[in-house]
């Protein structure tokens, strides 16, 4: 798997080199399926609809990167939004690795690419039960909603700032805002990982 991936990204890499020159438009459908992927997380959300869409998006822009579609900085990101909800370990990483060529490709001044960055990350630490890094990442249970177990010190607080624009109090303090938006309770106290570790895995309700 990991052959696959680095190879897949080689070839992402040299399709961007071949097209930096020639400032091609962003390309139409990838930016609609991104929107259509944000579109669907607004609001009151059924996921029993929502999961079969995603399915459907990431096939296609599975097969608009075989047919290199994707030749700017937003094609990447928007490619790396719907990768970033698909279901396996696999999907996550080529959401990091997507979101990651991306920001290099040109600056991210809205901060919007850093933050997909670190969130794909933290997600694929929480696909691994391993703690997330940079406080991205939010589960519910019966109990309520809380942040899934962060390594405090596996970044520093600027960092997390510089990529989310959050400390980690102000990511554990936005838990309760979120409990109060959804109409559920905060999970006080909230699992550890060893605690998820036994335990069957939630499905993710981060971004």
């Amino acid at each position: 798997m990991k052959k696959m991936l680095f190879a897949t990204l080689l070839a992402l890499c040299l399709s961007a080199g071949a097209h930096a020159d020639g400032l091609p438009a962003d390309h139409a459908e990838l930016a609609a399926l991104r929107e259509q992927d944000q579109a669907d997380r607004q609001g009151t959300i059924d996921w029993s609809k929502v999961a079969p869409r995603d399915a459907a998006r990431l096939a296609r822009v599975k097969v608009l990167m075989r047919e290199g579609a994707m030749r700017t900085a937003s094609d990447y990101e928007n490619a790396a939004w719907v990768f970033q909800h698909g279901v396996t370990a696999e999907d996550i990483r080529m959401a990091h690795a997507l979101a990651t060529l991306a920001l290099n490709l040109e600056a991210d001044d809205a901060g919007r690419r850093r933050w997909l960055v670190a969130a794909s990350w933290d997600r694929l630490l929480m696909r691994q039960q391993q703690p997330q890094w940079y406080g991205t990442q939010f589960l519910s249970d019966a109990k309520g909603l809380y942040l899934y177990p962060v390594a405090t010190d596996a970044v520093t607080d600027e960092e997390r700032e510089k990529m989310i624009g959050l400390t980690l109090a102000e990511s554990q303090a936005k838990t309760v805002e979120m409990a109060r938006n959804a109409g559920i309770p905060v999970r006080d106290p909230a699992p550890t990982v060893e605690d998820l570790r036994g335990a069957s895995k939630p499905a993710p309700k981060g971004g």
